[in-house]
């Protein structure tokens, strides 16, 4: 006799959109961290490191660093999710979100966090980034 063939429950509607955030969180922090190191590297020439402080103009680029970072995570989200519900990649943009948030609502010294106009804009850019990443993407496959 052989035994009964129960049917393995489908991990493909689990994992792939786990893996699709994975990557999308990967790709924001390969992005993000070398480009903020690089940028500040960049910013220091000539100036003592103990002493340095960016200037509303470094934070800027920091802006735009992580917008990049967040489009590229909401795009390579989207695409591995290609054919799926567009759930993951708010669930990208939530973290990325929450995650800049918490310095605007614990900040105790600002000095460290940076300018309120900067730690709030840095939660909205990446929320506005990521899911305009995500959703350019699904509008090329829907193209296609």
């Amino acid at each position: 006799m052989t035994a009964p063939v129960s049917s393995a429950p489908p991990t493909s509607y689990v994992i792939r959109p786990a893996l699709g955030l994975l990557a999308g969180l990967g790709i924001t922090a390969l992005i993000v961290g070398p480009g903020i190191i690089i940028a500040t590297l960049g910013m220091l020439r000539g100036i003592d490191a103990t002493t340095f402080r960016p200037s509303p103009a470094n934070f800027v680029v920091y802006l735009a660093i992580n917008a990049v970072g967040a489009f590229a995570g909401g795009f390579a989200t989207a695409r591995v999710t290609a054919g799926r519900s567009f759930y993951t990649v708010f669930l990208l943009a939530l973290v990325l979100f929450m995650s800049a948030m918490v310095t605007v609502l614990r900040a105790h010294d600002p000095a460290q966090a940076g300018p309120r106009w900067y730690t709030v804009g840095l939660a909205v850019v990446v929320l506005t980034a990521s899911l305009t990443g995500g959703f350019m993407e699904r509008r090329r496959e829907a193209g296609r």
